[in-house]
């Protein structure tokens, strides 16, 4: 009679280190998916219709382009190259701003676009999202209108004046200086030839001493505080490069950049 209690009992302490085993099981699986879920949810961001911009995005970048004179076929293509890389360099939630070089006398610039990259299908998964809904959300929303620009962002405006300075000031009064830029990362793309050309302040004909646009009141009128701003150059090649855009015009952009609080990065010749 004992021995049949005893494994009796054995029995049911082993069903019942089993029944405890998977309730633990089950427990632990279900706190996963509720963490998965709860950080899917709190991680997702209420998106504009129209940008997919989140209130605050995650980075600002801004595309300056100024095209006085039509770019060659090899320029075309190898600017396309870089705003492809550029785009592709976007992180999620990060903004892409695309303007030209435009007098600012009566308004500031208004954008040729602008879009925040949604993210891409790797960034979900289907247990907390639809990873092929997210990349038609990138490939439809991001990079297509940024594409379907392209012809009005490398036309060229032939205009007898490049306001570039002043175009930069605007740029960081309505997207760097605003509230959404504050503590983010922020960087400056400027494709242009670099020769500003307004009548207070001309690269054209000789190009000025460094020091003495950074002194100038022409320069204090267009200055602007690029502190945490960072700047590439894509300079574009004149025909008459040899002469209208000497090694010192970097230098001179260097110079003028610094004296804002700016951090020059890169200057990158456009080829052709």
């Amino acid at each position: 009679m004992r021995r049949r209690t005893t494994a009796a009992s054995k029995r049911l302490h082993k069903d019942r280190n089993t029944a405890i085993l998977k309730v633990a099981v089950f427990v632990t699986v279900l706190s996963l998916v509720v963490f998965l879920y709860a950080r899917s949810v709190l991680s997702r961001r209420a998106l504009d219709d129209v940008t997919l911009c989140p209130a605050k995005p995650d980075s600002i970048t801004v595309l300056l382009v100024d095209v006085t004179d039509p770019m060659s076929l090899p320029q075309k293509q190898d600017f396309r190259n870089q705003l492809d890389r550029l785009t592709a360099e976007i992180p999620r939630y990060g903004k892409l701003v695309i303007t030209k070089v435009d007098p600012v006398s009566e308004r500031l610039l208004v954008p040729i676009v602008t879009r925040c990259n949604p993210g891409i299908g790797s960034d979900t998964s289907d247990l907390n999202g639809n990873p092929k809904k997210l990349d038609n959300l990138h490939r439809e929303q991001f990079i297509a209108p940024i594409q379907d620009a392209y012809d009005q962002i490398v036309s060229a405006s032939e205009a007898s004046r490049s306001p570039i300075l002043e175009s930069i000031q605007s740029i960081n009064l309505t997207e760097f200086g605003s509230n959404q830029g504050s503590g983010v990362r922020k960087r400056l793309v400027v494709a242009s030839d670099l020769l500003q050309n307004t009548n207070e302040l001309s690269f054209y004909k000789q190009l000025p001493n460094s020091e003495s646009v950074v002194r100038s009141q022409a320069f204090s009128r267009v200055r602007t505080d690029l502190r945490g701003v960072e700047v590439d150059l894509w300079m574009l090649q004149r025909g008459d490069s040899s002469s209208s855009q000497p090694r010192a015009l970097p230098e001179l952009w260097s110079t003028i950049i610094d004296a804002q609080g700016g951090r020059l990065m890169r200057v990158y010749t456009v080829s052709g």
